[in-house]
C-alpha cells in the first residue's frame, strides 16, 4: 500500500466523509427520536388501515412499534443503510473514476508505485471511513435509545445489527469497486452509487409485497443483512459472511479490471 496515495485520497474525500456523517446522523436522530410517538393508540389505530402488502413491504408490524430493538432495526437501519450503501457505493467509485475524469491516471498509474499498490490505498481509505461512519452510528444509537426508552436498548444484538449494516454497505462498495475501472466520469459513479443504494432498498420493498415475488430478496444486500434476525439475539451469519465475500470477489475483481485498463491515448 503507498501511505502518500492513503494520504492524498483521505484527505481529498474527508470533508465528503464529514457531510454524509452528519447528513445520516440526522436521519438517525429524526427517527430514533420518534419512538416514543408512535406508541400512542392513535397511532396504532392509523397503521391498521394501511394495506398488508405495504405493511409488509416497509416493516410495519405491531412489535416493531412495541420494542425499540425491532424499531431501530426494522425501521430506522434499512432507511441508514439506503444512504450509506449509496454513499459507499459513489465512494468506491469516486476513488477510481476521478483519475481517468482529471486526466491524472497517465500520470499516476504509470509512476514507479504499482497500481495494485495504489488500489489497496484506495480501498483502505474506504474502509476505514465505513468502519467509522458504522462506529459513529452505533454510539450516537446508543446514547438516543438511552434517552427516548431507558434500559431497553440491547447493546449486544443491535452491535450484530450494526455490524450487518456495516457488512452490507462494504458489499455495495465492493460493487462498485468492481464497475469502477469501467467508468471514466465521476458523475458516472455518483449514478451508479445512486442507482445502487435506491435500487436495493425498492427491490427488497418489492419482494415483500407479494409471495411470487420473493424471489427478489436474494438481489438485495438487505437480505443477507438480516436485521430481524439480529435483532431478535439470532445473528444470519451465513448472510453476512456472503456479504463479506461479495466485497472481498468485487474488490478482487476491481485489482483485476484496473491492472489491465489502458490509459494511455
Amino acid at each position: 500500500m503507498s501511505v502518500n496515495v492513503f494520504r492524498q485520497e483521505f484527505r481529498l474525500n474527508r470533508r465528503g466523509f464529514l457531510i454524509w456523517t452528519a447528513m445520516i446522523m440526522a436521519v438517525l436522530v429524526l427517527y430514533l427520536s420518534f419512538f416514543p410517538y408512535i406508541q400512542s393508540p392513535e397511532y396504532s389505530e392509523l397503521l391498521e388501515g394501511f394495506p398488508a402488502a405495504l405493511k409488509d413491504a416497509f416493516n410495519i408490524h405491531q412489535i416493531v412499534f412495541e420494542e425499540i430493538n425491532y424499531y431501530h432495526a426494522l425501521q430506522v437501519l434499512p432507511y441508514l443503510l439506503l444512504l450509506t450503501s449509496i454513499y459507499a457505493a459513489m465512494l468506491a467509485g469516486r476513488l477510481i473514476s476521478r483519475e481517468a475524469d482529471l486526466n491524472t491516471a497517465e500520470f499516476l498509474f504509470t509512476r514507479p508505485v504499482t497500481r495494485n499498490r495504489i488500489l489497496a490505498a484506495k480501498v483502505t481509505v474506504f474502509l476505514l471511513m465505513m468502519v467509522l461512519l458504522w462506529m459513529l452510528l452505533y454510539m450516537a444509537a446508543l446514547v438516543l435509545a438511552a434517552a427516548v426508552d431507558p434500559g431497553a436498548f440491547n447493546t449486544t444484538r443491535q452491535l450484530w445489527v450494526h455490524l450487518a449494516g456495516l457488512l452490507a454497505t462494504l458489499a455495495a462498495g465492493g460493487i462498485a469497486f468492481a464497475a469502477a475501472p469501467l467508468i471514466n466520469q465521476v458523475s458516472a459513479a455518483t449514478t451508479l452509487g445512486v442507482a445502487l443504494g435506491f435500487g436495493f432498498f425498492l427491490v427488497d420493498a418489492l419482494s415483500k409485497t407479494t409471495e411470487k415475488l420473493h424471489f427478489l430478496r436474494y438481489f438485495t444486500v438487505y437480505y443477507y443483512a438480516g436485521f430481524e434476525d439480529a435483532a431478535a439475539g439470532k445473528p444470519f451469519y451465513p448472510g453476512m459472511l456472503f456479504l463479506l465475500l461479495v466485497f472481498l470477489l468485487g474488490t478482487a475483481l476491481g485489482f483485476l479490471l484496473l491492472h489491465r485498463k489502458e490509459y494511455t491515448g
